[in-house]
């Protein structure tokens, strides 16, 4: 860039070589440095120094844009006569792409009249969204033939992104100096701008803040070319901009345990005991970061791969029990969330699953004589069976009752309904299982003997 001073080092390698074609280098090494040396080039055309935001508004903003004459050493006004001209180009955003002219220029008939370094923009601005890039443009001689234009310089732009009790702010420029620190204002209570800080990376963390109430900054950078004839350093402010700590961090998850009938080993199959009794620590008794949980959400899923639906939502933190009686056995798996004041959801607690505790077992009997006593074949109460196989075998190996029902209801007839004989026959039934994991067939064949009685003397 014109201007601007570049240095320069040497730096030589030396290595051996191979006689191979191509040839391979080892045993690289490198030389010491050279000297240093430095050059700055041309400055015969306008270099920026400031493109400071004055007024913020999307309607009506401001800014101050100022640039720097010719270096009068570089200019040769006999090759370059007048009169000269500034032209003032702009763009919006910071990347210096689609600069065009915007009707504003300075003419002087003399270099040394040519002062008219600086103006203040106040076209009818958009400084609260957007920053703006400016470069000049220098003109010289009768025909007003450009002879170049400055280096492009952009507005400071600030964000800011807000979490629980703090804003961050972060901000983006390109400019052709090099800005060194960076200040942060921050609008107090009584309308004054106060500096709370300063950075030397284009970002800050405004800390401490109260969630909900609205936070005014504007960033102040400052800079300098390091050039001869340039005074510095340079300020140049940012637009104003504002941001609301809200709370954006969930709590911790809960700490959830399940427990059921199956973890009695004395066990019943009543239906009234079906009941899974979820429990949880509340978070805030976990983490300390975590002291605000106002509900918590319950998921549930009847399977290990199953997805997770939300089962209910309990809106009041000490409340940390919860019974579910799920539609079919009791597995399932469960999940339990916290959520605070703003409605930011924790992760899941751990995932608890619980498992069916299948119960089966038949009998070795029964009297199907129509004394309405004992006349079924049936099981004993049973828990979690989802269907069986079964099959009632006589004493030549034929098949003469089967069903997949897990009641049986055998009644002592085969299947074309004719009464059997008294006697006893051989039985399999293969039982498949309510799991967490789906219906699975018991790893247990369940084989025996009936006696058929019908005569009860």
């Amino acid at each position: 860039e014109r201007g601007r001073t570049y240095c320069y080092r040497i730096l030589a390698r030396f290595a051996r070589e191979t006689t191979l074609e191509p040839p391979q280098y080892y045993n690289v090494v490198e030389s010491l440095p050279s000297m240093e040396v430095c050059m700055q080039l041309s400055r015969d055309v306008p270099l920026m120094t400031n493109v400071d935001v004055d007024v913020t508004s999307p309607t009506n903003g401001q800014i101050k844009v100022r640039w720097t004459k010719p270096n009068p050493e570089d200019l040769d006004t006999l090759v370059n006569p007048g009169p000269y001209t500034y032209e003032v180009l702009r763009a919006t955003g910071i990347q210096g792409t689609g600069l065009t002219p915007i009707g504003v220029s300075f003419t002087s008939p003399t270099f040394w009249q040519a002062n008219d370094t600086s103006f203040t923009d106040n076209s009818g601005l958009n400084t609260l969204d957007n920053a703006y890039t400016y470069q000049i443009a220098f003109y010289t001689g009768p025909q007003n033939e450009r002879l170049g234009n400055s280096n492009y310089a952009s507005s400071p732009f600030l964000g800011i992104a807000s979490t629980d009790e703090t804003n961050n702010l972060s901000w983006d420029y390109d400019v052709p100096w090099e800005n060194f620190e960076h200040r942060i204002f921050r609008l107090n209570g009584n309308s004054e701008w106060v500096q709370i800080g300063t950075s030397t990376e284009p970002f800050y963390s405004d800390q401490g803040l109260v969630n909900g109430r609205e936070y005014c900054y504007y960033v102040e950078t400052i800079g300098d070319y390091n050039v001869d004839g340039i005074d510095g350093p340079l300020y140049n402010r940012s637009q104003e901009s504002c941001g609301t700590p809200l709370d954006t961090i969930p709590p911790c998850p809960p700490a959830l345990s399940v427990k059921n009938l199956c973890s009695d080993e004395a066990f019943s199959c009543i239906e009234s005991d079906l009941i899974n009794d979820l429990d949880w620590i509340n978070p805030m008794n976990l983490c300390p970061e975590t002291d605000d949980v106002v509900s918590y959400n319950i998921y549930y899923a009847p399977f290990e791969n199953s997805e997770f639906e939300l089962l209910e939502s309990i809106d009041l933190s000490t409340d940390t029990v919860y019974q579910h009686r799920p539609d079919i056995g009791i597995a399932g798996c469960y999940a339990v969330t916290a959520v605070d004041t703003f409605f930011n959801e924790s992760a899941f607690s751990n995932i608890v699953c619980v498992d069916n505790c299948p119960v089966y077992e038949l009998p070795n009997a029964f009297t199907p004589n129509g004394d309405n006593q004992n006349d079924l074949f049936i099981p004993y109460p049973y828990c979690f069976i989802e269907e069986v196989e079964f099959q009632v075998i006589n004493r030549w190996g034929e098949v003469v009752f089967e069903t997949n029902n897990p009641d049986l209801n055998w009644d002592g007839r085969n299947s074309r309904g004719q009464d059997l004989p008294q006697g006893v026959y051989y039985y399999t039934c293969k039982v498949f299982e309510r799991r967490v994991t789906g219906i699975v067939p018991s790893p247990e064949l369940l084989k025996g003997y009936i006696e058929l009685v019908r005569d009860m003397r």
